[in-house]
C-alpha cells in the first residue's frame, strides 16, 4: 500500500497540520519531506529544547494511518531519553501501537516528542522524570540477555534464610538452547549445616546438563564485588571472610536482591547474568484440583491419544501414573504425538514418563514396557493387571479390542472406574466413554450398548484411526488437531472421575463427538450422547451350604500343603 498516493487527502491533512504547528510554535524548525530506502514518507525537522538542538525524523509507515508514525533521532546515535528503544532508536511517546487511533496525526507525535525532551531536561544539566505510559514485560526486558538464572518462589524463600559469611553450593540444571541462550535452574543447595534443600523441579538430568554455583549472602550496606577482573572480584569476596571455591558461576544475595555472575578465567573478566525473578503466586487451578495430587492413573497405550491424556492430567496435578506400552517412538509418529525428535528410537512409555516428570516434577510415574494382548508371559500379564487394579482410574487409549477386554476384567475385579476414547479413521469424529462401578453397566456391556446404538442409527461403529502399537494395517487418517480435541475431552472426563462431583458435569457416560461432517455427524462439534442404562442386576445364586463346605475344605487342604512345603515339613497353624 502506498498510502500517500492512495489516501492523498490524508497526506494533505498531515502536511497542513505540520505546517500549522511549525507556524504556531518557536521550538520547531521544518526542513524537508523525503522518501527513504523503504519507500516511506519522512519529514525532517529540528526541535529546540533548553538542553540543546535535537534533529528528528518523523517516519510514516507504509500502512499509515492504521499504525502510528515514529520519531527517531536524525543522524545521532546517542541516547536522548530513558523512553527510547536504545541509543539512536525510536522514541517511546504518548502514542504507540497499543493506544493508537487514526485521528492522531504526525503533528501530535512531534508535540509529544517536544514534551518528552523538555520534561527530561527542563534546563541544561538538570534531569527531570517523565512517567512511562506503559510498563515493559519481563520478556521484553530479557530479550537481549543470553544467560539467565531462574529464581522460583521456593528458592526465593530459601535465599532469604541464608545467613551471612556462609558459602553454600548449589546444584544447577543448565537448559541450553543454541540460538536463544542458556537458563540456569537451581535444583538443590548443600548448606553448611549439613542440610540439603531441594526445589520442586525435574531432575537435573531431565532438564539439561549439570553445573555447580557458589551461593552466599552479601551485606546490603556494602557495594557488590567489582566486575573489572576475576582477581578483583575474588579479592573483594575474600575481604569479607569468604573462601570462594574454584567455580565459574557465582550467585550473590543482598537483602531481597539477587545477582548472578560468570567468571571468565581465560579472559580475566566477569559478566553478569540476568535474573528471572519469582513470579507472584496466582492460583491457576481451583481448590478441588488439589485432591489430584493423591490420585494414581493407569494409562494403557502411549500413542498419540494416550500421550496427550497423560501430559494433560500431569499438568492438572495428578500425582501418580502407571504408563503401559511396548512400542517405540518413530519418525512417522511425529505427525500427531505429544513427543518430538528428542524421543525418536525410545520406548514410548519411557518418553511419556519423562514428559510427565518435566511438566509435573512432583508426580511419580511407573513404566511397563509391555503389550496387553500380545506375546507376554501369563505371569507378567497377571502382575500388570494387579498394578492396574491398584490405580484410582484406568484409561484405555489403545483402541484395541483385545486390550479392552483385559482392562474390563481389571476394572470389574478392582471396582475401579475406567475411561476409554477413540478417534475414528478419517478424522471426522470420535468416542469418549466412562465406567463408574455401581453406576453404569460393566465396560463390556457398555461396548455392546454403543454398538447397538450405532445399529439403531443404521451405521456401523467406525474403525479407529490408530491401533495399539501402531499396527501397519490401521488407517492413519486423523491429524493432530483431531487427536488433541478427543484427548482433551477424555482428560476432562477423567478429571471429573478423580474429583468426584455429584451430579457429574457429564450427564451421560458415552458421547460421540463430531469433528467434521460425516457418518452420523451433520457438522463439526455435533455431539451425540448415548444412554447405556443402569448397571445390570447381579445374577441370582442359590447357595448349597454342604457344597460350599466341601469346596472350602479342599482349598484349606491346599493351603495347608503349601505351608508344610514352605516350612520344610514343620507344623504351622
Amino acid at each position: 500500500m502506498i498510502w500517500h498516493i492512495e489516501n492523498y487527502q490524508r497526506f494533505k491533512r498531515e502536511r497542513e497540520a505540520l505546517e500549522a504547528l511549525a507556524a504556531r510554535v518557536e521550538w520547531l524548525t521544518p526542513l524537508r519531506w523525503r522518501i527513504d530506502s523503504s519507500f516511506r514518507v519522512v519529514w525532517d525537522a529540528d526541535i529546540a529544547v533548553p538542553a540543546g538542538h535535537r534533529p528528528v525524523s518523523l517516519i510514516y509507515p507504509n500502512h499509515f494511518p492504521f499504525s502510528p508514525p515514529l520519531v527517531v533521532p536524525r543522524g545521532d546515535t546517542t541516547r536522548w531519553s530513558q523512553h527510547q528503544y536504545g541509543p539512536g532508536g525510536e522514541l517511546c511517546l504518548e502514542y504507540g501501537p497499543d493506544n493508537w487511533h487514526q485521528d492522531i496525526s504526525g503533528a501530535d507525535m512531534i508535540e509529544s516528542t517536544q514534551r518528552l525532551l523538555l520534561g527530561e531536561q527542563p534546563e541544561p544539566g538538570v534531569a527531570g522524570d517523565v512517567a512511562s505510559r506503559h510498563a515493559t514485560t519481563l520478556g521484553q526486558d530479557l530479550r537481549g540477555k543470553v544467560s539467565r538464572f531462574l529464581v522460583t518462589r521456593a528458592l526465593d524463600e530459601e535465599l532469604r534464610k541464608l545467613p551471612e559469611r556462609v558459602m553454600a553450593i548449589a546444584n544447577v540444571a543448565c537448559i541450553f538452547r543454541r540460538m536463544e541462550g542458556i537458563v540456569h535452574v537451581i535444583a538443590s543447595i548443600a548448606l553448611p549445616d549439613g542440610r540439603t534443600w531441594k526445589d520442586d523441579v525435574p531432575d537435573v538430568a531431565k532438564l539439561g546438563f549439570p553445573d555447580t554455583v557458589a551461593l552466599f549472602r552479601w551485606p546490603v550496606d556494602q557495594p557488590f564485588p567489582p566486575t573489572g577482573s576475576v582477581t578483583d572480584f575474588r579479592a573483594a569476596i575474600a575481604g569479607r571472610g569468604l573462601a570462594l571455591p574454584d567455580l565459574k558461576d557465582v550467585m550473590i544475595v543482598a537483602g531481597e536482591k539477587v545477582r548472578a555472575f560468570f567468571l571468565n578465567i581465560d579472559a580475566d573478566g566477569v559478566s553478569e547474568a540476568a535474573i528471572i525473578p519469582p513470579q507472584p503466586s496466582a492460583p491457576r487451578l481451583d481448590k478441588d484440583h488439589e485432591a489430584l495430587g493423591g490420585r494414581k492413573v493407569a494409562i494403557v497405550g502411549c500413542g498419540s491419544l494416550g500421550s496427550k491424556i497423560a501430559v494433560t492430567l500431569a499438568r492438572s496435578g495428578v500425582g501418580g501414573f502407571l504408563v503401559v506400552d511396548d512400542d517405540l517412538f518413530l519418525p512417522d509418529n511425529l505427525v500427531r504425538h505429544d513427543l518430538d525428535w528428542r524421543d525418536v528410537g525410545i520406548h514410548k512409555a519411557d518418553s511419556v514418563a519423562r514428559r510427565v516428570a518435566l511438566v509435573n516434577p512432583t508426580a511419580s510415574c511407573s513404566v511397563r514396557r509391555m503389550r496387553l494382548g500380545g506375546q507376554e508371559s501369563s505371569g507378567a500379564i497377571e502382575s500388570l493387571i494387579k498394578s492396574l487394579a491398584d490405580s484410582d482410574l484406568i484409561v484405555d487409549a489403545t483402541a484395541d479390542a483385545s486390550v479392552f477386554n483385559y482392562l474390563c476384567a481389571a476394572a470389574a475385579i478392582s471396582k475401579k472406574p475406567m475411561v476409554w476414547a477413540e478417534i475414528f479413521g478419517g478424522g471426522f469424529g470420535g468416542l469418549i466413554a466412562r465406567y463408574r462401578p455401581s453406576r453404569e453397566p460393566d465396560p463390556a456391556s457398555m461396548r455392546r450398548a454403543i454398538e447397538n446404538w450405532c445399529a439403531d442409527q443404521g451405521k456401523v461403529l467406525p474403525r479407529p484411526a490408530h491401533r495399539y502399537g501402531g499396527q501397519p494395517d490401521a488407517p492413519a487418517i486423523a491429524d493432530d488437531a483431531d487427536v488433541t480435541v478427543m484427548a482433551g475431552h477424555a482428560a476432562r472426563m477423567a478429571i471429573d472421575l478423580l474429583i468426584p462431583r455429584d451430579p457429574s458435569i457429564f450427564p451421560h457416560s458415552v458421547y460421540m463427538v463430531g469433528l467434521a461432517e460425516g457418518w452420523i455427524f451433520g457438522q463439526p462439534f455435533d455431539t451425540r450422547p448415548i444412554d447405556v442404562g443402569p448397571p445390570l442386576p447381579e445374577p441370582e445364586t442359590v447357595e448349597d451350604m454342604e457344597e460350599a463346605e466341601t469346596e472350602f475344605e479342599f482349598v484349606k487342604k491346599l493351603f495347608s500343603e503349601y505351608e508344610d512345603a514352605a516350612s520344610g515339613g514343620a507344623t504351622n497353624n
